[in-house]
């Protein structure tokens, strides 16, 4: 069978970077697909696409499975790919999280997951920016819309209780920021990729400002550094989540680009803040006031009061059998079997 599955993005500074597509499987044509390799510029994905003979016979139907993509390494084998899967088969242990991806069936070759068809908060707050140039790095020059206030709050709280399950198996997410939240069909957010993932303690790898702090004086001789893993490293990323989300865009970002913002997080220096609910838990996340990720948790859900619906659940078990079935057919009937 001829089969789009590949998945990666090439930004324009050549990082390519695994992006979750549609598992399409296309109808019987003899066992051809040939792969396009690409892209060469953010949006565009590669995939396999039926043969010319497929073509003119039209054996090349388009079937798209609503419920599963497959996400592949660059390598197989690779590190990053390995510790995603152990964290994956980690959560199998426990009652799913309803704010983290689902993952049906993992091998080698790839990860099989829940299909989510909002795409990335990434993408969503970019559309609403116009930058300088209109370059993908460009300064923010206007915001020509604001995601309402009620999704806002919503996002925050299902990013909150994300991070809080995690902390709960004595794990931190470790690259928290708007690429790693994808969102569904209903706009609910879940919290993907955990190449990165860490034990709560361990020292932490940090990220680019504004998803991460260097400490300051205040930190002692951890001042330098970005300290242990823990809540305070994850709240600080979800405060400049949260941050973006009300603004548009990232702290700092529609300033000089000239500004030193690793000097200014580092000297305790944000962005000012007004006094609404979302505001106050911005700076204390940016400050470090939650003790644990579960306050802050809880602090989310009382946002939104009463107006958020029931909690969409996974896939029931029953469900989610039947999907790894249909993953492991897919593997059993040569899925990978392709040339580069």
């Amino acid at each position: 069978m001829c089969k789009a599955i590949i998945a990666s993005t090439k930004h324009l500074c050549g990082d390519w970077i695994d992006q979750p597509a549609g598992l399409i499987p296309w109808d019987n044509c003899g066992g051809c697909g040939i792969q396009k390799l690409g892209p060469e510029y953010l949006g565009e994905t590669t995939k396999r696409t039926p043969c010319p003979d497929c073509i003119e016979n039209g054996k090349w139907k388009q079937n798209i499975d609503e419920e599963i993509v497959l996400k592949i390494p660059r390598e197989t084998g690779s590190d990053a790919f390995l510790r995603e899967i152990k964290m994956f088969d980690l959560f199998e242990k426990f009652k799913p999280c309803p704010m983290i991806v689902q993952s049906f069936l993992r091998v080698p070759e790839g990860n099989f997951l829940a299909f989510l068809s909002g795409g990335t908060l990434d993408q969503r707050l970019r559309a609403n920016q116009v930058r300088v140039g209109h370059s993908y790095r460009g300064r923010v020059e206007t915001v020509t819309k604001q995601e309402p206030i009620e999704l806002v709050e919503q996002w925050s709280m299902e990013l909150s209780y994300a991070a809080a399950w995690l902390e709960n198996l004595g794990y931190v997410h470790g690259d928290i920021r708007p690429p790693n939240l994808l969102l569904d069909g209903d706009n609910r957010l879940k919290l993907i990729d955990f190449d990165c993932a860490a034990k709560i303690g361990s020292p932490s790898d940090g990220s680019a400002p504004p998803w991460a702090r260097i400490l300051g004086v205040e930190a002692g001789e951890d001042a330098g550094s970005f300290g242990l893993y823990g809540a305070r490293t994850e709240q600080f990323a979800i405060g400049s989540v949260i941050y973006l989300m009300t603004r548009g865009y990232e702290p700092y970002e529609n300033e000089d680009p000239g500004l030193n913002i690793v000097s200014l997080f580092r000297c305790m220096k944000f962005p000012p803040l007004g006094n609404d609910p979302l505001d106050r838990i911005i700076d204390r996340c940016w400050k470090g006031q939650f003790e644990c990720l579960k306050d802050l948790a809880e602090e989310a859900r009382t946002l939104i009061g009463d107006r958020h619906p029931a909690f969409l659940l996974p896939p029931a078990a029953q469900h989610r059998l039947q999907l790894q079935n249909k993953c492991q057919t897919l593997v059993d009937q040569g899925l990978f079997e392709w040339e580069v």
